[in-house]
């Protein structure tokens, strides 16, 4: 009888020894999964905007125009374009003249977008404005989206104009820190 009991005890610890190996198994794979699932997420979350925006192509720097328009070239062709989500104030427009911050914006732009610059240019839904000018994000070579540096040093307010709005709120965020902070205009152009 006792022999029975021993044999019947080790019986049921083999079973469950064995539905803890199948259970530890079962774990690590939910955490495998779980992980993996994660990673997942966060590549789309990092590259969501870039998801929007459909196209990338390098491009070197002819001639910055005002805080926002510039001239470049891209695939062997000339192309004048037009950052996305960022509005400088006017410096060349011909009937609004030149506005309050304009002539430091346009100088600023100069200042970081040399001539020869290689720059990347990444577009979102609408590829062009009723000018003709490509609307992009620009992308300095050291990774830096010029766009939201425009906005960070209170060069440019952000202007979301469906449905280029890929990095709108990012934009937004950046506005409001650059408002809080009074940089740029700022500091002297409140509207």
């Amino acid at each position: 009888m006792i022999r029975r009991n021993i044999t019947a005890a080790t019986r049921l610890a083999d079973a469950i020894g064995s539905i803890s190996t199948t259970h530890r198994r079962v774990r690590r794979l939910d955490a495998f999964y779980l992980f993996v699932a994660c990673a997942a997420l966060l590549i789309a979350s990092c590259t969501n905007a870039d998801e929007q925006a459909t196209d990338s192509s390098l491009a070197r720097v002819v001639k910055v125009i005002d805080g926002d328009t510039l001239v470049v070239s891209v695939q062997d062709q000339i192309e004048t374009i037009r950052l996305i989500g960022v509005d400088t104030p006017e410096t060349v427009h011909p009937t609004k003249g030149v506005e309050c911050f304009g002539p430091e914006a346009s100088r600023f732009t100069k200042s970081v977008l040399k001539k020869g610059a290689v720059v990347r240019l990444v577009r979102d839904n609408e590829p062009r404005d009723r000018y003709q000018r490509l609307l992009v994000y620009l992308f300095l070579g050291d990774g830096r989206l010029f766009n939201e540096l425009l906005v960070d040093e209170g060069m440019a307010r952000t202007l979301s104009i469906e449905p280029n709005t890929a990095y709108a709120k990012m934009l937004a965020n950046h506005e409001a820190r650059a408002r809080i902070n009074r940089a740029g205009l700022w500091s002297s152009c409140e509207r």
